[in-house]
């Protein structure tokens, strides 16, 4: 019975492990020469294990070691790279080359090493992934070491971008490599100990960031177009040797749909159950892939990367060493052994029932599962500080768009029954994923104790909106009337402001005779050519929910259109174009001291036919003829 109980204190340990390990490959491929090289000069960096340099094998050598330790397994780091599938390799060798030849040097010039140096371990490469978003595919999610967000910030050749407004959840604070495209993006996640790390090969300025495929995989995507040619012109080196295997590349071709997809562990990239179809659909199928139907890699898909921090200190408090990049790899093999060790179950009722107290403050959601476990709703200030690394420093909030859930179990075999699990939930991507665990030993646990509960402000459903000025609603809608549904760029061009003549790029031959308005005007046009016409506003465009904490919602009737958000007057400097290349001076804002009312952000896709363009972001000042842009920018994936 104490190892029935010590497989149910495991069970969440684990993670995806990474794709550097499964599918096609092809050994010994010749690589095209390309016009300068003939084909004995040609080194086919990256196609095989042989191939790779130092730093890169490094990596792959420490991911596999880490991978044998967890399982068992005895896979040889040569074989695991080139039997990796064709798109994991590119991404891996294009964006760790990328890394290898950026070079960091401080204000006076002393060199601080190069951007590989930043990254301790890899727990993940995407390459192509069906059906995923573009900010999901061809990048890599690595452990940084623990001076890699000072080195950035000391850096001459990274710039502390504005936070992720409305991509890469989880992953709020960006650092971009500056002079781009190509260049290199930094999501990282709160405590500094993750990032997201990706090229990006489009341009990211108004309009082209809208109509050159920033939203879909081809911006990160080494293979697609002529990204080869613009990596090659930043990073020399990179030789394309994945060309031989589809003639399309190299003439702006796209690359064939890879016909599997399958990941080491076979664990999904996302669960089988979507968001739309309840939080309580979806706690329900987490327990039951798991101890009734067996499979329990289908419910490890339910673990967001930001439980991981939940996961590793579960492991040490259980004297369970957690190699890096292998929480959910391990997570899967604890849950396995606890499923083995009942046997066949007919329901999830048979495993699980609900915790019999909670507190009263809490307030109870839809639950078409209530004898397996109880559900609630959390406040969000509540939810945000019950996140495995607090928001903003532990101080709650009520300016997020998330929405948090909770479900809480107990075991009912052995001394299980004495172990409750509690897990919080909020979406991502269009699924909901579980952010933060915890087990107690009482059935009075829960995850959010009584005396907390009872200090937090009254259970609400939806986020606390800010009252944004009237007159600036009306002149927002009155730009996007102009401009999607009447198309007339002129009127709509008047709403910019000449602050925001700072964001346009260096006039090209023919617009160098041009007046700013009149580039403006020029810019406004490209887009209308591939949004179908209509009277509706939200039949054209729609609206983007952000990502960042303090944003504050503005409620108003074309919010399905496009979204308003309050910015911090203290964040605001920041997404000024002329001041985007210098440090943020208040990274660390706090929610209680952000000041409101002076700036407003508006967010919006267009519709294109069957796509969606990126998000555009543009930033209100108040003027004295009214509401005017004050900056723009493109948010990429």
């Amino acid at each position: 019975m104490k190892r029935m109980a010590r497989l149910f204190l495991l069970i969440l340990l684990a993670l995806v492990a990474m794709e550097l390990v499964f599918a096609q490959t092809q050994p010994n491929q010749k690589k095209a020469a390309t016009s300068e090289k003939s084909k004995g000069e040609t080194l086919e960096l990256g196609k095989s294990y042989a191939t790779l340099r130092p730093e890169q094998v490094r990596l792959v050598d420490s991911f596999i070691r880490s991978y044998n330790t967890t399982t068992g397994n005895k896979l040889v780091p040569q074989q695991a790279y080139d039997s990796a599938r064709l798109s994991v390799r590119t991404t891996f060798d294009a964006v760790t080359h990328a890394l290898l030849n950026a070079e960091l040097t401080d204000s006076q010039g002393k060199s601080l090493g190069r951007a590989i140096d930043l990254v301790n371990a890899v727990d993940q490469v995407m390459g192509e992934e069906a059906g995923a978003g573009g900010d999901q595919q061809f990048r890599l999610y690595v452990y940084l070491k623990a001076n890699a967000v000072d080195t950035l910030s000391r850096s001459q050749e990274f710039f502390h971008d504005k936070d992720n407004a409305t991509y890469h959840k989880g992953f709020p604070i960006c650092y971009r490599l500056k002079n781009g495209p190509p260049s290199i993006q930094f999501s990282i996640s709160r405590d500094h100990k993750m990032s997201d790390v990706d090229v990006d090969y489009r341009a990211s300025g108004f309009p082209k960031g809208l109509v050159n495929g920033h939203l879909t995989a081809a911006n990160s995507d080494v293979r697609a177009g002529n990204n080869l040619g613009l990596h090659d012109g930043r990073w020399s080196g990179l030789n394309g040797w994945w060309r031989d295997v589809f003639g399309q590349l190299g003439s702006g071709g796209a690359p064939p749909k890879e016909a599997a997809t399958e990941r080491l562990g076979h664990i999904p990239m996302n669960p089988s159950v979507k968001a739309d179809e309840g939080v309580d659909k979806s706690a329900h199928d987490f327990l039951q892939t798991w101890v009734v139907a067996k499979e329990p890699n289908m419910s490890v898909a339910y673990f967001s990367r930001r439980s991981y921090p939940c996961l590793e200190v579960l492991a040490q408090k259980n004297a369970q060493a957690v190699q890096q990049g292998m929480i959910r790899m391990h997570t899967m093999i604890a849950m396995q052994r606890f499923s083995d060790k009942l046997g066949a179950v007919s329901s999830v009722a048979d495993v699980f029932e609900p915790a019999d107290k909670w507190s009263q403050s809490s307030k109870p959601a839809k639950n078409a599962y209530a004898s397996e476990f109880r559900l609630v709703s959390l406040p969000v200030d509540v939810g945000e500080d019950e996140e495995c690394v607090a928001v903003r420093g532990g101080e709650s909030s009520k300016k997020s768009k998330e929405k948090f859930f909770a479900t809480a179990f107990r075991g009912k075999n052995g001394d299980s029954r004495n172990k409750v699990m509690s897990l919080l939930w909020t979406q991502e991507v269009g699924y909901w994923k579980i952010i933060a665990i915890r087990i107690e030993d009482s059935g009075d646990a829960g995850l959010v104790p009584n005396n907390a509960v009872a200090q937090a402000a009254p259970a609400e459903e939806e986020p606390q909106s800010i009252a944004g000025d009237p007159a600036s609603v009306k002149d927002m809608t009155q730009f996007y009337q102009s401009w999607i549904v009447k198309r007339d760029v002129a009127q709509a061009a008047r709403f910019a402001s000449q602050r925001s003549y700072q964001c346009l790029p260096a006039p090209s031959g023919d617009q160098k005779k041009m007046t700013p308005i009149a580039r403006i005007q020029s810019a406004l046009e490209t887009p209308l050519t591939r949004i179908p016409a209509g009277s509706n506003l939200s039949e054209m465009m729609s609206s983007v929910q952000p990502v960042n904490d303090l944003l504050r919602p503005v409620e108003q009737e074309n919010s399905k259109a496009f979204a308003i958000m309050a910015v911090p007057d203290q964040k605001a400097d920041s997404f000024l174009c002329h001041h985007r290349d210098l440090p943020e001076s208040s990274s660390d804002l706090k929610p209680a001291d952000a000041k409101y009312g002076t700036y407003y952000l508006t967010a919006s896709r267009f519709n294109y036919g069957e796509e969606q363009s990126p998000t555009l972001l543009l930033l209100w000042g108040k003027e004295q003829a009214g509401w005017k842009i004050d900056a723009w920018a493109v948010e990429l994936p």
